[in-house]
């Protein structure tokens, strides 16, 4: 019984645990089916949001829906308005993009025809002072053709009045050959004649020296004329340069083409421009020598004229122991250089044989007439026909400087053949008419006391008119007075 309590006793607690255990696991489950309920609930209730929320956005939907229907109508006629004005807009775009290229083009040619009228311009200004500087030398070639003319015209009356001289001095040498075998002792002194050949020797070392001094300024005036266009023509050379950088400067934006044919055209305006300049030279030179070649055939028949007078005069008369000019103008002639080799040759000949025979002539004639009238000579006049041989034959040596503007004498004691004996003359050269000696004081009353003097030789008072030529020196021979361009 014991044993049977025992064991219910055992068997109690068993089932009171396993009842506790149970009731412990119904609790858990109950408790875990509550909340799982409770979860079930929630989301049941969550459902319902949702299908309540589905069912008014549902609803909702259903009335956008038509809205949008109708706003997709509407926007669908509002694309089509919008693709025809888009159509519009790209043909007036096109339109519009013709004109602008059309208009660009416009552009582009007016540039390039600005550009070509202001190139044009620059030209037209380049060849405008082209012209200026050509007018200006056009105008100092004028001035120095007036002067030269000036010059010859001086010439031309300087050469008349020589011979309007000589012609006086003819008549006196007649009129005393006429008279002199009557009044042998109404000669003047022996010491007027040299007196005479030194005022004479003097004025013509002055004429030489002012003659030189005329050569130099000729000489430095053609320098600085060729100085002067040189710069010129350096000057133009530099501006036609800066216009090139200027025309490179500005059209230099047109492309490669348009450059390199603006380098041409201005390399051919600058070849065109040398070419210019080069004819001008050319013809000036040619005026130059035109001129030149002019003078010396006025002097070439100025000589011939001389010439022929002296063949007439020398053949008729004796020259007289006071004029001593009649046997310098039997002197050789000058020449220029810018003659040609047949007129020298034919000049010379004619020369030679007129010169000998003339000088001889007269040294003999003069010795004769000398010692006739002389008995005793003093040494200053006392000559012998082969000195005056050789001094009325033997030539003035000049020599022409490079541009053949003026020429001097190089012999001395060829001028006064009686007069020998004197000191050596310096050179003789030609005087231009510009020259202060041309309007010398002195040089205008020679001619006056020449005319009023009647001959050589024939009153007393001839000392005293010998006396004056100390201070008022007669003119040289016409040879000696001639003004070579």
């Amino acid at each position: 019984f014991e044993k049977e309590l025992q064991r219910i006793s055992e068997a109690y607690e068993s089932l009171v645990k396993s009842t506790t255990k149970r009731e412990s696991l119904d609790k858990a489950m109950r408790n875990k089916l509550e909340g799982e309920i409770r979860r079930l609930h929630d989301f049941n209730r969550d459902l319902r949001d949702r299908l309540e929320t589905a069912n008014r956005q549902l609803s909702s939907r259903e009335y956008e829906g038509h809205e949008d229907k109708a706003a997709e109508g509407h926007y669908a006629s509002q694309n089509k308005e919008f693709l025809k004005e888009k159509e519009k807009l790209q043909m007036e775009l096109a339109a519009v993009r013709t004109a602008s290229e059309d208009h660009r083009r416009h552009i582009e040619i007016l540039d390039q025809a600005l550009s070509n009228a202001q190139a044009r311009v620059i030209k037209l200004e380049e060849e405008l002072r082209e012209k200026q500087a050509y007018v200006e030398k056009v105008e100092k070639l004028q001035q120095a053709l007036t002067q030269l003319q000036s010059a010859c015209e001086k010439r031309e009356q300087m050469e008349r009045r020589l011979r309007t001289w000589l012609e006086r001095e003819l008549d006196a040498l007649r009129t005393q050959q006429k008279h002199g075998n009557g009044q042998p002792a109404n000669m003047p002194e022996y010491n007027a004649p040299a007196l005479l050949e030194l005022v004479r020797e003097k004025e013509e070392r002055i004429l030489a020296l002012e003659a030189d001094m005329t050569k130099w300024e000729q000489k430095y005036l053609e320098e600085s004329t060729i100085r002067r266009f040189a710069m010129n023509a350096a000057a133009t050379a530099a501006a036609e340069r800066d216009t090139t950088i200027i025309n490179h400067s500005r059209n230099g934006s047109y492309g490669e083409s348009s450059l390199e044919a603006h380098i041409w055209q201005e390399e051919e305006e600058v070849v065109q421009a040398n070419r210019r300049c080069q004819d001008m030279e050319y013809t000036i030179k040619n005026l130059h020598a035109k001129i030149i070649e002019k003078d010396a055939m006025i002097k070439v028949l100025q000589q011939r004229s001389r010439k022929d007078v002296g063949k007439t005069d020398s053949s008729s008369l004796r020259p007289a122991r006071s004029v001593p000019s009649i046997a310098a103008a039997t002197g050789t002639h000058s020449r220029q250089t810018s003659l040609t080799s047949s007129q020298l040759a034919e000049e010379k000949k004619e020369e030679k044989t007129w010169k000998g025979s003339i000088g001889l002539l007269l040294g003999k004639e003069h010795y004769e007439h000398a010692s006739t009238l002389l008995p005793p000579p003093p040494p200053t006049s006392a000559l012998s026909p082969t000195a005056s041989t050789t001094a009325a034959s033997s030539a003035h040596a000049k020599t022409g400087s490079k541009d053949s503007s003026t020429q001097t004498d190089k012999s001395a004691e060829l001028f006064w053949p009686n007069m020998a004996s004197l000191p050596s003359r310096g050179r003789l050269s030609t005087t231009p008419a510009h020259s202060p000696v041309l309007k010398h004081p002195a040089a205008k009353g020679s001619t006056e006391k020449l005319e009023n003097s009647p001959g050589h030789g024939k009153s007393p008072d001839h000392r005293g008119r010998v006396s004056s030529l100390l201070h008022k020196p007669e003119f040289p021979d016409g040879e000696m007075m001639e003004v070579l361009i």
